[in-house]
């Protein structure tokens, strides 16, 4: 079990999962949200134990997560799918804590996560954006299915976040907003923004899934950070202020 130093997570959170309510399929491993005797957070624990041994990650998560044993950072942040995050995330020379935010955020791990609206994957790729970025960045995509493959969508979604990286001059935040919300919300979202602190910013974002979001997305930075044994800042220097677009 990981310990995370206690000045590095400035938020704290209930939802644990991927910001989009209906992200995932109904699962026995899925309990409803209550309070719960000593008793059934034991089971719940072991429940989550046992599935993480498995490799299930997402019903590791979700238990872990409803039984609100916070210390377990193994089960609550696996480092699953560890060798095509980073080698994805070091082609696209963007953080891999980041890769495994954004992953842990969307779907939990959950490979085969499919979204109301259509997304699906580890990295909750729209269809029409894996089209293109596997156009764009020259990934071999033969079928819309292929898309649920792990490591197909680790490529796909580490390039997508590496483009719209560099859409926002290297500013994950934003970059963060806008792989959740779309780039086009965000830069209407900065039309006032006058040196203002990224907290601030963000506070003011509009939609609480996506302020949410970005949250969580920075935090879980953090925290692979520490796990990647490669320690990422909540936010960079150039990070820290926005300015008006």
């Amino acid at each position: 079990m990981s310990a995370l130093p206690s000045n590095a997570v400035p938020f704290a959170f209930d939802t644990e999962f991927g910001a989009d309510g209906a992200v995932l399929r109904a699962s026995t491993w899925q309990p409803t949200k209550r309070s719960f005797a000593p008793a059934e957070v034991e089971a719940l624990v072991a429940q989550a134990r046992l599935a993480y041994e498995m490799e299930w990650y997402f019903p590791a998560i979700r238990s872990i997560s409803q039984a609100k044993y916070w210390d377990d950072l193994d089960i609550r942040f696996p480092m699953a799918y560890r060798s095509s995050m980073v080698n994805a995330a070091k082609a696209r020379e963007i953080h891999p804590s980041w890769v495994f935010a954004i992953t842990r955020q969307e779907s939990a791990f959950m490979a085969d996560a499919r979204s109301h609206v259509g997304a699906t994957g580890l990295m909750q790729l729209m269809p029409g954006t894996a089209k293109e970025t596997a156009r764009r960045f020259d990934i071999p995509l033969s079928s819309p299915q292929q898309v649920l493959n792990p490591n197909v969508n680790i490529q796909l979604g580490a390039a997508y976040l590496s483009q719209i990286y560099g859409q926002f001059k290297g500013n994950r935040v934003l970059a963060s907003a806008a792989y959740n919300a779309g780039p086009g919300r965000v830069r209407q979202w900065l039309k006032n923004a006058e040196h203002l602190p990224f907290d601030v910013w963000v506070e003011n974002i509009p939609f609480d899934e996506t302020r949410q979001y970005v949250q969580n997305v920075l935090t879980y930075s953090v925290i692979y950070g520490q796990k990647l044994n490669a320690p990422q800042p909540l936010v960079e220097w150039h990070e820290r202020y926005f300015e008006a677009q």
